[in-house]
């Protein structure tokens, strides 16, 4: 009686099943390596007006996507000198009877304030009309004062211009 022994599946189907697997295995980490896993999230854009006010800077979403208070940086330059307002750090939403608002999302029509530390008086800089404590930040009359609305995760401008006096 003869025996015979057959395998079930030859050695080179093994080791094509083999590089095929990885393969795939290559191709998946080379996505996720490359970012293709990651979502690129856009930040949103909106016209975004500004006016200075009694001791306050006030922002005006004029059109464009809602913005979260929560997630936006503030930017103010005076010339050469800059200051970074994180986060809601004295950001208020206004409401439309006036006051302020707890709520931090800001769509088409609604407004926001900046509050200042001080009107600029006493405080020794020419034309100093707002200012902050801590460090001294000063917007003068003689220097022209921009703004820049940021989204902090992503570092994109959501809104930028000129503060109106």
């Amino acid at each position: 009686m003869k025996l015979r022994t057959e395998d079930a599946v030859s050695p080179v189907i093994g080791v094509m099943l083999m590089i095929v697997v990885t393969v795939i295995i290559a191709a998946v980490v080379s996505g996720f390596a490359g970012g293709y896993s990651d979502e690129d999230r856009k930040a949103p854009t909106a016209v975004i007006s500004c006016r200075a006010t009694d001791n306050k800077l006030l922002f005006t979403h004029e059109s464009g996507d809602f913005v979260d208070l929560v997630d936006c940086n503030i930017i103010l330059t005076n010339g050469e000198e800059t200051r970074s307002f994180a986060g809601i750090y004295k950001l208020e939403k206004v409401s439309p009877r006036g006051s302020t608002s707890k709520d931090t999302q800001i769509t088409t029509g609604n407004q926001f304030y900046l509050t200042a530390d001080n009107d600029g008086s006493g405080s020794g800089v020419d034309g100093a009309y707002l200012g902050w404590d801590d460090p001294d930040f000063y917007l003068t009359i003689d220097e022209i004062g921009t703004y820049k609305v940021i989204e902090r995760e992503s570092g994109q401008i959501i809104s930028e211009g000129v503060i109106a006096i």
